[in-house]
């Protein structure tokens, strides 16, 4: 498996195909046990871990939601770096966070912990939006040296998103390799990952298919992916309602 800088890939299959543990290796949270994971030409077994880790930006599923004020929960996308308000508002812009600061009693200043005097309680939606504007001050903030990461690993992220603003983070999502930064896409929402660069397609752990999304449906017989994202598009399917004939008139009988 390749994944060049600066693209999108997509990594689709069904739970259990491992998804989400290649992400964990990629990021180097986990170590192989067997093989090799190569940023370059550096094995990432031996790379130095510091600065492995200020390469990498990760907003996963089961994001942080820490009993904080807003402001914070951004700041800890880049603890060790000054951030100031001109860059906390450009992450907010790009997440679509104002809206919902707006409607905080105290801003960027609210706690987000209800169970704290003067905290308030964030929707999952509104914590996605958090979340997607902590990773985006993460990628646009030097870290140690200097340095931006090169790689982005995004883990359904929009799971608690109606369906506009799933629409939309997708698009914010895919402005980051705008950045010049790698993003590898990890979801079941496969209407998403028709926009990706290169999909690579798991099963039981093991690579079974590779290609862009057109390549993918054009092939004959017909793929996992392909009949998984005809599956999906089947759901939104309608058919024609039938018209419902007029009642009859009703005809009054005399007693």
């Amino acid at each position: 498996m390749t994944i060049p800088r600066g693209t999108v890939v997509a990594l689709v299959g069904a739970n259990g195909s491992g998804k989400s543990t290649l992400a964990h290796l990629l990021s180097g949270v986990y170590q192989p046990h067997s093989g090799r994971i190569l940023w370059d030409d550096v094995d990432a077994a031996e790379a130095d871990r510091d600065q492995l880790f200020a390469s990498v930006a990760i907003l996963a599923q089961n994001f942080q939601r820490w009993a904080f004020t807003v402001k914070a929960n951004l700041f800890l996308g880049r603890p060790e770096y000054p951030c100031g308000q001109d860059q906390l508002d450009a992450s907010a812009t790009y997440a679509d966070l104002h809206p919902v600061l707006d409607e905080l009693p105290r801003g960027w200043d609210t706690l987000a912990a209800k169970g704290f005097e003067g905290g308030v309680q964030l929707s999952g939606g509104q914590w996605q939006k958090v979340a997607l504007a902590r990773t985006h001050l993460r990628v646009t903030t030097p870290g140690p040296a200097g340095r931006l990461p090169h790689l982005v690993v995004v883990d359904e992220p929009t799971s608690a998103m109606d369906a506009k603003a799933e629409i939309a983070a997708f698009e914010r999502i895919r402005e980051l390799a705008d950045l010049g930064v790698t993003v590898v896409l990890i979801t079941h929402r496969l209407a998403a990952t028709a926009k990706a660069d290169h999909i690579y397609v798991l099963d039981h752990g093991r690579l079974i298919e590779q290609g862009t999304h057109e390549q993918l449906m054009a092939q004959q017989p017909a793929t996992q992916y392909r009949e998984a994202y005809l599956l999906q598009a089947a759901q939104y399917e309608t058919g024609t309602v039938p018209k419902q004939a007029a009642p009859a008139a009703k005809t009054a009988t005399p007693h």
